[in-house]
């Protein structure tokens, strides 16, 4: 009887386990594939990435949105986020803003702003605008609440938010449910020091209750010198010395990361299709270790 009952605990036990599928969303970013000689329309990128399978890919700026949203409404695939543009100058935000995020309504596009400042006075990693800045997310996660969507601050090394800590500031002035912002591999990696990428886990899960998306790539584990970081910092996915699996396994599986995941691509020259190809190889390569190990 005992032993009946030890077997059927380990099989009760082990069916969990298998069940615990990886449900995060994968996308591609625009640059996997934009500026190739022949896919070199929206519809015939859509197209391509969708017969690729994955789950979505980027609407990169408001001046592409028209296109793409047609093209992706064509092909049923996600407009997975809205990269879009904020001047931290200014209060001002362009007015074609709100009527493109009225027509996402229904979809889980994910609102991504970036800040560039057009004058000197506000730098990378200063906080001289962050009251504007908080300003204007709160619009856009105004304007996304109405259509049921997310916003997330979006990091990028020489702009005005490159690091994630001042990102996650902003979040919590913020104050919104569906506001908080993205983590980069690329972009924490240009942007942190030796030191702080040895407390990554524990930055992590500071991060994770403001997380609404990820993005990664392949990576070299290095202080880098070039003069282009990102030939160490964008690699394609699955190559370099960065534990890139080891990044997603803690972020999936120990803080139970449930957001949509995008390959980043910039600057990633060659055989684009085969680019996209190989990207979608590596992450159900990724997906099936981190369901079977």
């Amino acid at each position: 009887m005992r032993a009946s009952l030890i077997l059927l605990l380990f099989v009760l036990v082990s069916g969990n386990v298998s069940a615990q599928k990886v449900r995060n969303h994968f996308f591609a970013l625009h640059n996997i594939i934009r500026g190739d000689s022949i896919y070199n329309t929206f519809d015939k990128q859509v197209k391509l990435i969708k017969e690729a399978g994955y789950d979505g890919l980027e609407i990169n700026q408001v001046d592409s949105f028209n296109g793409m949203k047609e093209a992706l409404d064509q092909y049923k695939l996600e407009g997975s986020y809205f990269y879009v543009r904020l001047n931290p100058d200014t209060s001002y935000i362009d007015v074609r803003l709100k009527d493109y995020i009225r027509k996402l309504k229904g979809s889980r596009t994910i609102i991504a702003p970036f800040f560039i400042s057009d004058s000197k006075r506000n730098k990378p990693s200063t906080h001289g605008a962050d009251q504007t800045v908080v300003e204007q997310v709160c619009q856009l996660a105004d304007w996304a609440r109405e259509s049921g969507l997310q916003v997330a601050i979006y990091p990028h090394i020489g702009f005005y938010v490159e690091r994630t800590d001042h990102a996650l500031s902003l979040a919590k002035q913020v104050n919104r449910k569906n506001a908080g912002l993205t983590f980069n591999l690329c972009h924490w990696l240009a942007t942190t020091t030796s030191e702080e990428r040895s407390g990554l886990k524990s930055h992590l899960t500071m991060l994770k209750p403001y997380l609404k998306m990820i993005t990664i790539s392949g990576a070299n584990e290095v202080m880098s010198q070039q003069k282009n970081v990102w030939n160490d910092y964008i690699l394609p996915l699955g190559t370099g010395s960065y534990d890139t699996y080891g990044l997603l396994k803690y972020m999936i599986r120990d803080l139970k990361f449930q957001g949509p995941i995008g390959a980043q691509c910039y600057g990633i020259t060659g055989d684009k299709p085969a680019l996209i190809k190989n990207t979608i190889t590596v992450w159900k390569e990724y997906k099936s270790r981190l369901e079977t190990e």
